[in-house]
């Protein structure tokens, strides 16, 4: 965390300075470790001998597809394999368990249309947690722990869940509050622990604050971080009025855990550029133009199991306007790091339903990302009644047996909820979930006012 910390006292020049060098330290390591890299990298005319004059750019860049089909070859360690990690996420459903004792793992939600997973070794995983620490919570030590409570998908290896539980214990006290919980159960948690520190997806933020201005919960978080999807405008106000402190946007990605966090200027967002690289590129394979969106290409400078070099992500951010600080081209904030505006992601709506007691209860849309029964691909929940819901699949394998899987996974969903008796559900086998064209994500869900026909069979 010193070092860390440090690196913010660093001018922007400097700042690109410390990438380059890691930069290098880091594809040198993967021509060395990586067969995948080393082959890559030699089809590109890239060996070692000429490290001294590699630049970001003349790196090939990867995907998704591309690590997933090569993750064997990837990885800098042959005791992480694809199919000893899809068996422990399969099998382990203790978030603090690591692959072989070792390993933290992390996957994304498939919402771009395929799956990835993500490895972190211990001393990446270390690398991470300073830059959580030191510039996410700006953490000092203090008398007693820090209460922090966290209301995300708990049910899952992702990132946020996993960054969360793996908070050291001396320092901090947690209390889980799942999104596929009921929400008298989420209220009546968060209500008897007060946190100090309230972090989470910025929908389940602003629930929580709805919650808190209809008088169902009194809490007083001294510090509220969202993360996981784009914080509104609208959302922040919300979480503002509630609680009286101003929300920081987290930017993070299972790629990458800690990218970047709002400016405390509310100029917009600094990206940690000293441990990643940060290309924003239009569709002309240009740089991004100020104030126009260009797609992230990132590099991982910390990660050494699991390096992701010039990796192609779907996230669209758009760079800032060039900011004069008070010295060195600072941000007059004082950090040093890239300024971007704006970051373009899913935005997604609470589905609200209303129990005969009179009692309302919310699906959030992310308890589709959690699940991956085997032949169907893709899902998607549609609001098209007060209490029916359509649940949309892209399939694999037989229909009959994809739409059994399907309701068997959204009964045991609207049990936890205590829906089973409130929602009908309909199940609509489709040739394609369409992803968003504004985020290149597909909706998990989708509200009762924006419901449209799709062609499909009904089942």
């Amino acid at each position: 965390m010193w070092q860390v910390s440090r690196a913010e006292r660093l001018d922007p020049d400097q700042v690109k300075a410390l990438q380059q060098q890691r930069l290098r330290k880091l594809v040198a390591h993967v021509l060395a470790q990586s067969r995948f890299y080393a082959a890559y990298y030699r089809e590109h005319g890239i060996t070692a001998d000429v490290l001294d004059e590699i630049q970001l750019a003349d790196l090939p860049p990867i995907n998704k597809e591309i690590m997933m089909a090569n993750f064997d070859a990837l990885v800098c360690d042959p005791a992480v394999t694809r199919a000893g990690v899809e068996k422990f996420l399969r099998e382990r459903s203790d978030l603090k368990a690591r692959y072989q004792g070792r390993y933290h793992v992390a996957h994304t939600s498939g919402s771009t249309g395929s799956l990835g997973i993500f490895v972190y070794g211990p001393r990446d995983w270390d690398r991470m947690q300073a830059l959580v620490g030191a510039r996410l919570l700006r953490y000092r030590p203090t008398v007693g722990r820090i209460r922090h409570a966290f209301i995300l998908k708990t049910d899952g290896h992702y990132g946020g869940v996993k960054l969360c539980q793996g908070a050291p214990g001396i320092a901090f006290r947690q209390q889980a509050l799942s999104i596929t919980a009921p929400l008298d159960q989420v209220l009546r948690k968060v209500q008897r622990f007060q946190p100090h520190l309230l972090a989470g997806y910025g929908s389940g933020l602003c629930l929580l604050a709805q919650q808190q201005l209809a008088g169902k919960i009194h809490i007083r978080p001294s510090r509220v971080m969202s993360s996981g999807e784009p914080l509104t405008p609208e959302m922040a106000q919300t979480i503002r009025d509630a609680f009286h402190v101003a929300p920081s946007d987290v930017y993070a990605a299972s790629e990458s855990l800690a990218i970047g966090v709002s400016c405390r200027h509310g100029r917009g967002i600094h990206l940690f550029d000293d441990w990643h690289g940060i290309e924003l590129i239009d569709g002309k394979g240009h740089p991004a133009k100020p104030g126009c969106c260009g797609q992230l290409v990132l590099t991982n400078l910390y990660n050494y199991t699991q390096p992701l070099i010039r990796y192609q992500m779907s996230d669209e951010i758009a760079p800032a306007p060039s900011v004069q600080g008070p010295t060195d081209g600072r941000c007059s904030c004082g950090s040093p790091f890239q300024l971007v505006e704006r970051i373009a992601g899913r935005t997604e709506e609470i589905l609200w339903f209303e129990r005969p007691d009179g009692t309302s209860e919310y699906l959030h849309p992310f308890i589709i990302a959690g699940i991956h029964a085997p032949g169907i691909e893709k899902w998607q929940i549609v609001q098209t009644g007060a209490n029916e819901l359509l649940v949309r699949i892209k399939i694999t394998i037989d229909p009959e047996t994809a739409v059994r899987r399907a309701r068997e996974e959204m009964a045991a969903i609207l049990r936890r909820k205590r829906l089973e008796q409130t929602i009908t559900i309909r199940t609509e086998v489709v040739p394609e979930i369409p992803s968003d064209p504004n985020t290149g994500k597909c909706r998990f869900a989708i509200p009762l006012k924006d419901a449209q026909p799709c062609v499909a069979t009904t089942l």
